[in-house]
């Protein structure tokens, strides 16, 4: 705090608060966090009076039972009167019984970040869910609004939360001021003067100007980051590289750079020379902020055009809303429409299309513009109907959602229904809902795909993985039923993945990881080649962002995985481009080629039950 009495810090050990999910085999710890604070100096009276150590067990509620006892007027009172009694002096640390000089602030425990401490308060950020967006927030900060601000009165023991989310906050050294930081506007207040609806005082900086020279700023990012990369890339050798000559070397380039833009470039050639993945450089000041411009773009119909021998275009393949997405959109999917696979695409905007001409010369549109598309079952205009659409941007979504559709369904005709396909996109966490979706519908099938093909990467492989090795250990049995799992989230499936070139990062983490627990056959190419991953980016002054690759695996054996090389299969199949085209998956198809062939040689019924007891 302010004076040197006492260190807040934020402690996970709230193991009371449990949430189990429907489907009893998932479980969370919601509110893991307590506010703590520890007495520097000896022979103080707690500064929470009547408060024990944190010893004593969490109540349900996520406060402690000491938590609500020293919350009441009596425990302010002795905490008012032990500030006014605090030893002077100078600042010291009392490291005899120091342990026993800690305790819980009484609030409740949350998902709590960044505590913070001025003149008589603690500050601290919390979150009501962790997600995707909050882990990029808290390790790589790119000034969303994401944080709840609380702040402590200690001496009158009084909690304030702000209404709004904030982005940041800072307090003065003297510890009795605050600014706060809310998109892009600030706001300045006494610590003791922030409320629920009250940020302070909002800073006016429209008349605020400054000069920037741009090659001693640059200079400062090239120095800031050689030296991040020198003190946080994985290997300290720096792969064997001079890197106090590489600096030199590189910098050497600076006078003649002209933009920000080359300054990035400047730095990726450096940091390329360490040859290791996820080495990226980016952002930073590009000039004033340009208002987006109302941009012409070619707009797509979500169908594939083919053309016919008489000259029209058909739609050959319709794409919208899938079993998996409902929430996606396509131009001609609507029900009133009365569109079909096989209809004839006769008119744009009135104009009569035929092959070669390209219609999407005529899809030329801005956002939220309607086109006219006369349309008929037949290949001739008479009897057409005119529909007025909405074209896309991007087809991305629709066609990858069927894709996936398609590949499930061949799988299962393929495999009489016995074996089961999912895709898993990337590694991040609304990924686990991908996972979880596929996973439910299909762990008791006799077999499973795991297609990881494409993977985006991430770090959460390992919460598949723990799902793929569950044992079954037992059986359970009701009167009238037929047996079933035990436990229930266990599968007894022969498992293939699907890999290639495109899967990278923690895509590739998965495949080892797969591989080390024996959990099956992975079929395809070698992945990407980038393991040495990272947790965390620095800010430039300028507001870049500049990751070094500091996390880096090596396997069981003692060797470095994946980096420069890939994750390899256990089978090597490639979808070379023929086969694409003929519409041929050999990857996939390879995959249940295996699975069927596990099936048949290693099959798993459920076992007769046993004769019932008597007693």
């Amino acid at each position: 705090d302010a004076n040197g009495e006492y260190l807040y810090y934020l402690s996970y050990r709230n193991y009371n608060d449990v949430q189990m999910d429907v489907y009893e085999d998932n479980h969370i710890l919601p509110r893991p966090v307590q506010v703590m604070v520890v007495q520097l100096k000896a022979g103080q009276a707690p500064l929470f009076a009547d408060a024990a150590r944190p010893a004593i067990g969490r109540r349900s509620g996520g406060m402690s039972a000491e938590t609500e006892q020293a919350s009441g007027p009596k425990a302010r009172a002795q905490s008012a009167e032990a500030g006014k009694s605090e030893t002077a002096g100078a600042f010291r640390i009392d490291l005899e019984g120091i342990q026993d000089r800690h305790f819980v602030v009484p609030v409740k425990a949350g998902n709590y970040f960044f505590a913070k401490a001025g003149k008589g308060r603690i500050t601290f950020a919390s979150v009501d869910e962790f997600g995707d967006d909050e882990y990029e927030e808290l390790y790589t900060p790119g000034g969303r609004d994401k944080w709840e601000l609380h702040i402590y009165d200690v001496t009158e023991q009084k909690e304030t939360v702000l209404e709004q989310k904030i982005s940041d906050w800072r307090i003065s050294a003297d510890g009795e001021n605050i600014l706060i930081k809310k998109l892009n506007d600030y706001y300045v207040s006494g610590l003791g003067k922030v409320s629920g609806k009250n940020l302070g005082d909002k800073l006016d900086l429209d008349g605020m100007f400054y000069t920037v020279q741009v090659q001693p700023e640059w200079n400062q990012i090239f120095n800031d980051t050689w030296r991040w990369y020198r003190d946080f890339f994985y290997d300290k050798d720096m792969h064997g590289r001079d890197w106090k000559k590489m600096g030199e070397t590189y910098r050497s380039y600076i006078p003649q750079l002209n933009s920000r833009d080359g300054l990035n470039w400047l730095l990726s050639q450096m940091v390329g020379e360490l040859c290791v993945s996820h080495t990226y450089v980016s952002g930073g000041d590009r000039g004033p902020a340009q208002q987006p411009e109302r941009t012409t773009f070619t707009g797509l119909l979500g169908a594939d055009l083919v053309p016919t021998e008489g000259g029209l275009y058909k739609l050959a393949k319709i794409y919208g809303p899938s079993d998996f997405n409902r929430s996606l959109e396509g131009p001609l999917v609507r029900p009133d429409l009365r569109v079909s696979e096989g209809d004839y695409l006769i008119a744009i905007n009135g104009r009569e299309i035929k092959y070669p001409e390209n219609p999407f010369k005529y899809l030329q549109v801005t956002g939220g513009e309607k086109v006219k598309l006369t349309i008929n079952s037949r290949p001739t205009a008479a009897g057409a109907q005119t529909l007025s659409v909405t074209p896309l941007r991007s087809e991305y979504q629709q066609r990858y959602f069927r894709w996936v559709e398609d590949n499930m369904n061949r799988v299962l005709k393929a495999s009489n229904g016995e074996i089961g396909y999912m895709h898993i996109t990337a590694m991040g966490v609304r990924n686990l809902g991908e996972f979880d979706k596929f996973w439910r519908a299909f762990r008791y099938k006799k077999g499973l795909i795991i297609d990881v093909r494409g993977n985006g990467g991430g770090w959460t492989e390992y919460f598949l993985i723990d799902k793929l090795e569950r044992k079954q250990v037992a059986y359970n049995v009701m009167q009238g039923m037929e047996p079933f799992r035990y436990p229930n989230s266990a599968s007894r499936a022969h498992y293939a993945v699907v890999t290639n070139e495109a899967n990278g990062s923690d895509g590739e983490a998965f495949i080892e990881d797969f591989k080390a627990n024996k959990l099956g056959t992975v079929i395809g190419v070698p992945s990407w080649g980038g393991l040495v991953g990272i947790i965390n980016g620095q800010k430039t002054i300028d507001n870049g962002t500049v990751h070094q690759s500091n996390n880096a695996f090596f396997g069981r054996e003692g060797k470095w995985l994946v980096e420069n090389h890939g994750a390899d299969p256990d089978i090597l199949v490639e979808n070379d481009p023929a086969s694409l085209m003929a519409g041929q998956d050999r990857q996939l198809e390879t995959a249940i080629q295996v699975l069927r062939k596990e099936i048949a040689e290693k099959p798993w019924t459920f076992p007769a039950i046993p004769a019932y007891p008597k007693k």
